[in-house]
């Protein structure tokens, strides 16, 4: 078995190596540019479509919960050199699918947004407190992914070393919102699809938490172990938005995550992180001799 290990870690050395003559550090933002641009321009003419064959969405609201897992620290994680934010895009995209499967068993997923994903369901078609273990479950997938994943690490990079740092907050809201498709995937539109994402900007200081809004309260039921604490949160042309947030900074994360379950050996997580290395290598090479990106 270790000539395996050792035949992997040369490969890593190379593509290492190759990396100085190709890559130069870079942020997130200059790397997602491209798809960012490419993604807005489908997704706004679609939207234009939907608007020419709707006459009047707002008749067309429907009472709607809200839930909206955000990864914490994003940012900062996701900063570093090109190998290092393959890497990190691997982690992020592990823990997002976790979180994604956890929820799809009892609410719909409307989009993913980069470090959060947005779900919904018709209100009053779970219980409280079947809403309030989906919830619970959405965190608990989230934590089990990333202790799956430190477990089985073996890359020293700075993303990998560095996946702990992440946290995850979550958000619940209720309102109406006008509902429509595009590109296969339901979007919402309307002002209380426009407070749920203001709410994750505040003023809580804690990176791991539960906010429910006023007007969620009655729709979710949490497990009566956890204290929440009263805040008012005021955002430009929407005025003040009561909620009641949940810290679960001091909470027993092996509890709240249950055993870890190791999907996937050290080495094959480590090969999945060398595709990724080739990738960005392919990419970078042919855009700098032909100018045009590897696909």
């Amino acid at each position: 078995m270790l000539p395996v290990y050792l035949l992997g870690g040369v490969l890593l050395l190379l593509l290492a190596v190759l990396a100085v003559f190709f890559l130069r550090p870079a942020s997130s933002n200059r790397l997602l540019s491209r798809d960012v641009a490419l993604a807005g321009r489908g997704r706004w003419s679609a939207f234009a479509r939907w608007q020419d064959k709707t006459a009047d969405p707002a008749s067309h609201a429907s009472d709607t919960v809200f839930i909206l897992p955000d990864i914490s620290n994003y940012t900062r994680f996701m900063t570093g050199n090109r190998f290092a934010f393959g890497h990190a895009r691997h982690i992020v995209f592990a823990l997002i699918d976790a979180m994604v499967a956890a929820a799809c068993k009892s609410v719909e997923l409307s989009k993913l947004e980069g470090d959060a994903a947005l779900f919904y369901v018709d209100a009053g078609k779970l219980t409280p407190e079947q809403l309030g273990k989906t919830v619970i479950a959405i965190m608990s997938a989230f934590f089990r992914e990333q202790e799956r994943l430190i477990k089985s690490n073996l890359c020293p990079c700075s993303a990998c070393t560095h996946i702990g740092d992440l946290d995850i907050k979550v958000f619940v809201h209720r309102g109406q919102a006008a509902r429509f498709e595009f590109h296969g995937l339901v979007d919402h539109f309307g002002t209380d699809v426009i407070i749920i994402h203001r709410l994750m900007k505040n003023s809580v200081g804690s990176h791991r938490y539960i906010m429910v809004t006023d007007a969620a309260a009655g729709a979710i039921a949490l497990p009566g172990s956890l204290r929440a604490d009263r805040v008012m949160e005021t955002h430009e042309h929407i005025g003040e938005i009561g909620a009641r947030v949940y810290d679960l900074t001091g909470a027993d994360i092996g509890e709240l995550a249950g055993p870890a379950e190791v999907k996937r050996e050290p080495f094959a997580e480590m090969m999945a992180k060398a595709a990724q290395n080739l990738g960005t290598l392919l990419h970078a090479a042919r855009l700098r001799f032909t100018g045009k990106p590897y696909s």
